[in-house]
C-alpha cells in the first residue's frame, strides 16, 4: 500500500552485515584516523574550550561541511545559512526523506566512502545509523540543556514533531471541535477526516496510550475501526495541510503542529487548538535527531554543526516555527498542548510490525485525492 521506512532499515541491516564481513568485524570508519583524531582532540578538552578547538581544526579541513538531512527545503536552507554565517563554513546540503538519508549513508559506509559529515533526520533512521556504528559520540556543552529523554546512544534530539488533530475553522465550528482522540470516532465526522498513509508511529503511540490508560484491546480496535471508517487517505502532511487550508478537507486526524501553526500564520483558517486555546488531547512529540558521521571527511565541522544545532541553532529552529529540543525563551510552539511521552524504544524495535498493522487498518479507508 505504501513504501515504508522498513525497506531502508532492511538495507541498513544488510549493509551492517556486509561491513562486518568485509572489514573483519569493524566498519570503514573504525580505520579513519583523521576523523577519530579530530573527535578525540576536541573531546579531550574541557567543554568551554571544545568549540574553539573545533573551529581551529575545521579551518584546516577547509571550512566545509556536508549535511545530510530530511528537513524540508524551507527549513534546511535557513539553517544551513545561519550556520555558515556563524562559522564561515560552507555547507553542502543533501536533502531527502529520512529513509533515503539512511539508505545513502548506508551505501556510502559499505563502499568505505562517506559523503556526509553530519546528519539530521527522524529518530528511526538515527537509531539505525547508531546501531550500525556509523555515528561518533558527542559530549560537548550542547547536551547540558537537553532533557535526558532526548539523549540517545550516539545521537541527540534536535527538534520535535508534535502530533495533534488539525481542522479548518470555517468548516469545523467550536461546538464540533474534537477534544480527545476518541472524538475522532464520532459519527459526526463521517467523511470529514483525512489520515496520512505513513502515520504508523501515531497509530502505535495512540494504541499503547489507550491500552495503558485502561482501555481493552477490543475497545481500542473499535475506536480505530470507527476513525478509519470516517476517513479518506492522503499522502504527505504538507499536502494534507494545503487541502485543509483550501477547505477541501474539514479535519485531519493527525498532523504536525508546526505545519498547522505555519499555515495559520500565513492566514489559513486552520488550527490544532480549541476555541479556549488549550488542548487536552494527549500530544505525542516525536524526536528528530542530529549526529556526526564516525569517519567523516570534515569531522571538526560535523562537531561544530552538532554543537551549534543544540545551542545557538535552537533559536533558529524556533524562529522557523519548529519545536526545539531545549527550552528557548519566547518559544510558543508547545503553547496550549498537553505533552505525553513518545515511544521511541518500542518503535525502534517493533516499527515493521506497526507498519504492517497500520497498512491493514487503512484498507478500510477510502483513497484521498
Amino acid at each position: 500500500m505504501r513504501t515504508t521506512r522498513n525497506a531502508a532499515l532492511a538495507v541498513s541491516a544488510l549493509v551492517a552485515a556486509a561491513l562486518v564481513t568485509a572489514c573483519g568485524g569493524s566498519s570503514p570508519g573504525a580505520s579513519s584516523g583523521t576523523a577519530n583524531s579530530a573527535y578525540s582532540q576536541i573531546s579531550a578538552l574541557p567543554k568551554a574550550q571544545q568549540r574553539a578547538k573545533a573551529q581551529e581544526l575545521a579551518k584546516k579541513e577547509g571550512n566545509t561541511l556536508s549535511l545530510y538531512t530530511s528537513m524540508t527545503a524551507d527549513v534546511a536552507t535557513p539553517v544551513a545559512k545561519a550556520f555558515e554565517k556563524k562559522f564561515d563554513i560552507h555547507v553542502s546540503v543533501f536533502r531527502a526523506n529520512s529513509e533515503t538519508v539512511l539508505q545513502r549513508t548506508s551505501q556510502e559506509e559499505q563502499a568505505g566512502r562517506p559523503g556526509g559529515d553530519a546528519v539530521e533526520t527522524d529518530f528511526v533512521e538515527m537509531a539505525a545509523m547508531a546501531q550500525n556504528g556509523f555515528l561518533a559520540d558527542y559530549a560537548g556543552s550542547g547536551l547540558d540543556k537537553v532533557d535526558p529523554s532526548g539523549r540517545f546512544t550516539h545521537w541527540t534530539a534536535s527538534r520535535f514533531n508534535v502530533f495533534q488533530p488539525a481542522w479548518n475553522t470555517n468548516l469545523i465550528k467550536p461546538a464540533d471541535e474534537p477534544h480527545s482522540w476518541e472524538d475522532l470516532a464520532s459519527p459526526k465526522y463521517k467523511g470529514k477526516l483525512t489520515v496520512e498513509i505513513s502515520d504508523s508511529d501515531w497509530y502505535e503511540n495512540l494504541t499503547k496510550y489507550w491500552l495503558d490508560h485502561g482501555k481493552t484491546q477490543a475497545q481500542v480496535d473499535a475506536l480505530w475501526k470507527a476513525i478509519i471508517g470516517n476517513s479518506k487517505v492522503s499522502k504527505g502532511h504538507t499536502t494534507m495541510m494545503q487541502f485543509l487550508s483550501a477547505g477541501q478537507s474539514p479535519i485531519e486526524a493527525m498532523n504536525y503542529t508546526y505545519i498547522t501553526d505555519r499555515a495559520e500564520k500565513k492566514g489559513a483558517p486552520v488550527t490544532h487548538l480549541p476555541a479556549d486555546g488549550v488542548s487536552k488531547i494527549p500530544a505525542f512529540a516525536r524526536p528528530n535527531g542530529v549526529g556526526m558521521i564516525k569517519d567523516a571527511k570534515h569531522p571538526a565541522a560535523a562537531w561544530l554543526f552538532y554543537d551549534w544545532l543544540l545551542t545557538d541553532g535552537q533559536q533558529e529552529l524556533v524562529d522557523l516555527g519548529l519545536t526545539p529540543s531545549t527550552k528557548i525563551p519566547g518559544d510558543q510552539s508547545l503553547k496550549g498542548t498537553t505533552l505525553v511521552p513518545f515511544d521511541v524504544t518500542g518503535l525502534t524495535k517493533e516499527g515493521a510490525d506497526w507498519d504492517k498493522k497500520y497498512d491493514q487498518l487503512l484498507r478500510g479507508a477510502s483513497a484521498g485525492k
